[in-house]
């Protein structure tokens, strides 16, 4: 039954963030405070050491958040890592499975939990962290700078971050 529970919850919030993500954007607005880049920023950062390296980085009030590369793999999404800001331990994660057509977030999870981190894009302008816990309920944060790797700039379902500012303004 908990199962059951967990899967209508999933579902119902994929369907939610799907059509809350379709909604008509003020330009300028609605990116305020999204700080874009490239992981090259991160020259020097162990985070990811042992892995493909970052592929992904994000930032929201609380967490610093890695999506690392498989080593077999650089530019498929293996790893997450997160750094509290608190100083208290972090969170790491190793997908068991990837799905390169998601295209507009990564997802893992730790037991019964779900992280999903949602990439920028010309339908994500406001991306977010999201955790849905094992009870169904779930906590949402702002990502306020997202940085992603050369290997993923490439795929046709991302875009490029450096031109979202620019496609939103028109």
């Amino acid at each position: 039954m908990k199962l059951i529970k967990s899967a209508i919850y999933y579902v119902l919030l994929v369907v939610t963030l799907s059509t809350s993500l379709v909604k008509p954007v003020n330009a300028q607005e609605n990116i305020k405070g999204l700080v874009t880049g490239l992981t090259d920023e991160l020259v020097g950062d162990n985070t990811c050491q042992n892995t493909g390296g970052i592929l992904a980085y994000a930032e929201t009030k609380d967490y610093a958040l890695y999506i690392c590369g498989d080593i077999k793999d650089a530019s498929r999404p293996r790893h997450y890592r997160s750094v509290n800001k608190n100083g208290t331990p972090g969170v790491t994660l190793t997908a068991r499975t990837y799905n390169p057509d998601q295209g507009n977030y990564f997802e893992f999870y730790n037991g019964d939990y779900v992280y999903l981190l949602q990439i920028p894009s010309k339908t994500i302008q406001n991306p977010v962290l999201m955790v849905e816990f094992p009870d169904g309920s779930g906590y949402e944060q702002k990502i306020s700078r997202f940085l992603l790797s050369n290997f993923l700039l490439q795929r046709e379902s991302i875009l490029p971050i450096s031109t979202v500012n620019e496609d939103i303004a028109k």
